[in-house]
């Protein structure tokens, strides 16, 4: 039985925490809050919630495989509902409700609305993306480039950038669209962001798109009973800064309540442990975010909605008449909105706005993309000394179900207590 430290209690330390007690392991979780959840909790004010990170998944089997592999299965802890699509808004009014989950009802909404389908046949090329990706960088810990063998890494095409595999294969202005607003929404530049990042789009069109129904927080609840079933000792209130190590091999977590003995380190904090050097990447500046309330009286509105204004705006709802705004316009988003048709101006009832200097308080939000080589370069690659990562700040990214993946991933690589 090892002695496990895991430092953080979001959703990556969360659901690391849950997997290796499982295994058999000691398990201590530090978290620097008085409470468990991270950014799972959403943000509150005047006793509102809402949901700063959008609220739909896509790659559910990453949830089940998590559950069932902690304890009881999924079904019995959340219920994981589907939803239809994704709204997308064009500056022009045109209107495109995308589904996902089926390669055939994504033609025929395309062909409704275009007359034409040139989006499934281009969206059909990433499949052998997304098999190299998922078997060498996802579904194990990755060490770097050398990880993968010559078909696999030839697959990727590593040096096309996003702009590049865009603008010369996709030759209709909306569904280019589709694919670079996104990211110029994160935060990343179309032409550092290398290409291989589309496959999002296959992901989502053959996983479909998927929420918990009583949104994130139960997440956060389920997994927070999950570790007092498997007897992790969590320590709230109580910030991790450092990592001891000895022989070149952790021993121990430095914490403002002392050092917590370990043999194996799982680090799914923001920053970076003493005294391993920070990470040189360009922290991403997240878009700002506006948090409305809207009169029951309000028209109904698709659960997330992609506006293709310049810069683009994403909305999404978090409970019945809440909604996050994320944006990076310059102007009122609002007003943006009501210009492109969706006029909600008559029905706030609350507004409250977080600014990006605000915004980097509260979490991690990734890195810039500076080319692929950031990929092979962030916290989570090559993990050694018995210290690994997890979260928005490492490999392979912050989304929920990447970081599902990656302490997946952890979990088989530290392997079960013997008996």
């Amino acid at each position: 039985m090892a002695r496990v430290v895991v430092v953080g209690g979001g959703f990556a330390g969360l659901s690391a925490a849950a997997r290796l007690a499982k295994l058999r392991h000691h398990v201590t979780l530090v978290e620097a809050k008085d409470h468990l959840g991270g950014e799972l909790r959403g943000v509150s004010r005047d006793g509102l919630v809402w949901q700063t990170h959008r609220e739909t998944v896509t790659l559910p089997g990453v949830f089940r495989d998590l559950f069932r592999k902690s304890g009881r299965p999924l079904e019995r802890a959340l219920e994981l509902q589907k939803i239809g699509g994704r709204r997308h808004v064009y500056k022009d009014k045109l209107v495109l409700d995308l589904p996902m989950g089926n390669r055939g009802d994504q033609a025929e909404a395309l062909i409704d609305t275009f007359g034409f389908d040139k989006w499934s046949a281009w969206v059909d090329r990433f499949t052998p993306v997304w098999d190299s990706l998922r078997r060498v960088a996802l579904d194990r810990t990755f060490t770097g480039r050398a990880d993968f063998d010559a078909a696999q890494w030839k697959a990727l095409h590593v040096r096309r950038s996003l702009a590049r595999v865009a603008d010369k294969e996709l030759d209709d202005y909306y569904l280019r669209k589709i694919v670079i607003d996104p990211t110029r929404l994160a935060g990343h530049h179309r032409r550092s962001t290398p290409g291989f990042v589309a496959v999002s789009n296959y992901v989502e069109r053959n996983f479909g798109l998927w929420r918990f129904a009583d949104g994130r927080p139960a997440l956060a609840d389920a997994l927070s009973t999950r570790l007092e079933e498997r007897k992790v000792d969590v320590l709230t209130s109580s910030t991790a800064h450092g990592i001891r190590f000895a022989d070149g091999k952790a021993t121990g977590v430095e914490t403002s309540g002392g050092v917590v003995p370990a043999d194996v380190v799982l680090w799914c904090a923001p920053n970076q442990p003493a005294p391993l050097p920070p990470s040189r990447e360009l922290q991403l500046i997240p878009a700002s975010r506006t948090y409305l309330t809207l009169d029951p009286a309000a028209p109904d509105l698709a659960d997330e909605i992609l506006l293709h204004s310049n810069p683009p705006i994403r909305m999404w709802t978090s409970a019945p008449g809440q909604w996050t705004i994320e944006h990076r316009s310059g102007e009122d988003p609002v007003r943006v909105m009501a210009r492109c048709g969706i006029d909600v101006r008559p029905y706030i009832v609350n507004r409250w706005d977080q600014s990006p200097s605000q915004l980097v308080t509260q979490c991690h939000w990734g890195w810039e993309w500076q080319r692929w080589t950031t990929a092979v370069r962030v916290p989570g690659v090559d993990p050694g000394s018995g210290v690994f990562f997890a979260g928005a700040h490492a490999h392979p990214g912050g989304s929920l179900e990447l970081i599902g993946m990656a302490t997946a991933a952890i979990a088989d690589a530290v392997g079960p207590a013997p008996r």
